[in-house]
């Protein structure tokens, strides 16, 4: 985590530092460590060590102020704490040129967010996506001299810090745009500082191809055109380059540029995603969350709810894990999840979910054994999974506490996941049930049909964004109605969802294009849970046949956005039909009365 603190010197000026903490190892750095042969080093020593390194060759970078590491119970603890730079990322500087922009909308039934293909008439221009583009682009028009440094001087000044940071021999693989900071320096042209340079490494051609292609994708925003890295990379060469050297390096740029699509969830700065200013319908930004650490770090507490957990005496890990009260909502293997109303003595009483986990399972086991790493809890993996959701600019549930505790050297554990009720959602499958079955279904067809377009619409973000939920039945969806006739979708139960973000993206015989690259066996596995639990089962709460053949093609196409299936999405929607039938098959063998040994008649003689 890192943390703004604002201290006071001995002088009384105002200092502001960055505080950036780390519980435990990555993994990956673990195996790259073990392969090397080389003594695993934690992240913030190595950048400290990286700053102090750049700042001898006179690069800028953020001033150091204390560096620190103590053994845990979950690994090594460590810190370091920096100054804040005055000044704008440059993410942050192209924002501010490109205000204004489109906000995520909410999944609701009555707003359809992929308009289907309209006819159009002879002489008629066609609708374009670069309208938008088009009209952001005339923003900077009047803001890029407007403020202290225009375009052409940030470029310029960008271009050569990034070559004296290659001629002093060092690579730096995460030069974001985040992490690239713009000072004022009192003249033409701004002081670039880098920020975060734990990853730097010795230089090599390759290395340098892949820092600029690594700067391109994250400047991929409407103010920059292909003038302004072309004045980048003139930078970079120096005046004395000819025309050939810089074509060469635009190839070997755009050649590593197929490695860098990775870096569209990793690359962009937080503080500047849509959903996290504007979060979803229903959900509150998490800009404006604020969470503490109490209980000797074992709890994260939401300072919205903690009024109403401390009333309830449960403001510590342990009472919630010893928690008698509520009513008992879901009951599986390690895990126990109750339904809580507390009284807040600041407003109303809040409904809360308290999920439990005091069992690991084996598989679980076994990955962190494999992984070299240090653990993450079940609960806290579901509460990250709450954020990657909200970012995504997907409705879900709103997190008011994550608790955790490793035993037994990370094999076992004791955690818990409190969650808000929403006010008024049901699950999908008992609100089909209701509105749409057999007993009061009749003249609604209309609005079943508005509500599958937006589960194709929720399925179809979920996917794109590089999610798999590994359980996306429809009890996991929640129907919050919002109106008469309108609703919003939220996702829940997110323990077992997976992201993809690396590499090239899959091509899963039809599925919508995806910057993570999603596998295709798990598109079909979620698409065929979501086909199983439509039809009627004692799995699930559908009783009667809700949804007919041509509802689920209508699905589909809104899932595509296409009026007209082609042959690989028909092919998806086909093995994901098989799956479904596999899934039921495997649901009425468990549920299936078991031959009991002990009741087994007595075999008579002669028999």
């Amino acid at each position: 985590s890192v943390s703004r603190v604002e201290l006071r010197a001995a002088s009384g000026e105002p200092v502001v530092i960055y505080l950036k903490r780390r519980w435990g190892r990555a993994a990956g750095r673990s195996w790259t460590d073990f392969l090397r042969l080389k003594w695993p080093a934690c992240a913030t020593a190595r950048e400290w060590f990286n700053i102090q390194r750049l700042a001898a060759a006179g690069i800028p970078v953020a001033e150091p102020v204390a560096w620190g590491r103590a053994a845990g119970p979950e690994g090594p603890r460590t810190l370091l704490a920096v100054r804040e730079v005055r000044g704008l990322s440059l993410a942050s500087w192209l924002d501010r040129l490109t205000s204004g922009g489109a906000e995520p909308g909410p999944h609701s039934v009555a707003r359809r967010a992929l308009p289907r293909r309209a006819p159009r008439t002879a002489g008629q221009d066609r609708p374009c996506h670069t309208d938008r583009v088009s009209r952001l682009r005339q923003v900077p028009e009047n803001l890029a001299t407007s403020g202290p440094h225009s375009v052409a001087q940030v470029a310029a000044a960008v271009g050569k810090a990034v070559r004296r940071l290659h001629d002093a021999g060092y690579s730096f693989p995460d030069l974001y745009a985040k992490h690239v900071f713009l000072e004022d320096a009192g003249g033409e042209a701004p002081r670039v500082v880098l920020i975060d340079v734990s990853r730097l490494r010795s230089y090599t051609p390759r290395r340098g191809a892949a820092d600029l292609a690594a700067l391109h994708a994250t400047t991929q925003v409407p103010p920059v055109r292909k003038e302004d890295r072309l004045l980048v990379l003139r930078a970079y060469l120096g005046r004395g380059a000819a025309e050939g050297d810089l074509e060469r390096l635009a190839r070997r740029i755009k050649s590593r540029r197929a490695g860098t699509r990775r870096i569209a969830g990793r690359g962009r700065d937080p503080h500047l995603i849509p959903a996290r200013r504007v979060a979803p319908s229903g959900m509150v930004p998490l800009a404006e969350e604020r969470f503490s650490t109490v209980d000797g770090g074992r709890l994260r507490m939401n300072e919205a709810f903690r009024p109403a957990l401390q009333a309830a005496g449960l403001s510590t890990l342990d009472a919630l894990m010893a928690f008698e009260g509520g009513e008992t909502y879901r009951v599986g293997p390690g895990r126990r999840t109750v339904r809580a109303e507390l009284a807040d003595p600041a407003g109303a009483a809040r409904i809360l979910y308290i999920k439990r986990h005091d069992r690991v399972p084996w598989q679980t086991k076994i990955r962190r054994m494999l992984s070299l790493g240090d653990p993450i809890s079940l609960a806290e993996h579901e509460a990250r999974n709450l954020v990657r959701l909200i970012d995504a600019g997907i409705p879900t549930v709103r997190c008011a506490a994550v608790g955790w505790e490793f035993t037994n050297g990370g094999r076992g554990e004791r955690s818990c996941l409190v969650t808000e009720e929403l006010a008024g959602a049901v699950q999908a499958d008992v609100y089909c049930e209701r509105q749409f079955g057999s007993a009061g279904g009749r003249g609604k067809t209309a609005a079943r049909r508005r509500w599958i377009r937006a589960l194709g619409r929720l399925a179809r973000q979920f996917h794109a964004s590089g999610f798999v939920h590994r359980d996306f039945y429809l009890c996991h969806v929640l129907v919050r109605p919002v109106g008469a006739d309108d609703c919003v979708l939220h996702l829940i139960d997110l323990q077992r969802m997976m992201r993809f973000r690396g590499g090239v993206p899959a091509s899963p015989r039809g599925v919508p294009a995806s910057p993570r690259g999603v596998p295709g066996r798990w598109i079909v596995k979620d698409l065929a849970a979501l086909v199983f639990s439509s039809w009627p089962s004692p799995a699930t709460f559908v009783r009667s046949e809700v949804f007919t053949n041509t509802d689920r093609m209508r699905f589909a196409r809104e899932y595509f956005g296409t009026d007209r299936l082609s042959a690989a999405q028909k092919a998806l929607v086909r093995r994901a039909v098989r799956k479904a039938r596999r899934i039921d098959l495997h649901e009425r063998r468990r549920s299936r009365p078991r031959f009991d040994r002990a009741h087994r008649p007595e075999r008579v003689e002669g028999q």
